[in-house]
């Protein structure tokens, strides 16, 4: 299966030249080569974190050290874990902001108990935030 015939498999629907030469301009330029698995794991972040202030490499590195910090916690985590891990990150955001992150999780709660693999989009998006927030501080 070629990497096109990959992208739009997972999409379930067919894209169109331009949007495709979009999707390969943008790997390209985040060094990263075209090929199936590539171009399935950009639309996975795509559909994870439509909007990112960052380039996708750098969306890229900030989902592994979500992954990799989680990997740490086997088990279920409450929310004040959260914000500890946050802080110790350096990343301490407006309550209203954590509130957005954790929508598609139902909220959050200081002692609600959240799964790992499901905090990957949280982690991702505060990582993001920080890049976001540092790059406009040093600005």
């Amino acid at each position: 299966m070629d990497a096109r015939t990959a992208y739009e498999t997972f999409l379930r629907k067919r894209v169109s030249d331009t949007h495709w030469s979009s999707v390969k301009r943008t790997l390209v330029d985040s060094g990263m080569e075209i090929n199936p698995d590539t171009v399935v794991f950009f639309a996975k972040l795509r559909k994870e974190i439509p909007r990112a202030s960052v380039g996708i490499l750098q969306v890229f590195e900030c989902y592994q050290q979500a992954e990799k910090l989680l990997a740490i916690n086997s088990s279920k985590i409450n929310g004040l874990q959260i914000l500890e891990i946050l802080n110790g990150e350096g990343i301490n955001p407006h309550p209203a902001t954590i509130s957005r992150w954790f929508k598609s999780l139902g909220g959050f709660r200081k002692t609600r108990l959240y799964f790992p693999e499901k905090l990957t989009r949280v982690l991702t998006s505060a990582f993001i935030y920080k890049i976001a927030n540092s790059t406009k501080l040093g600005a």
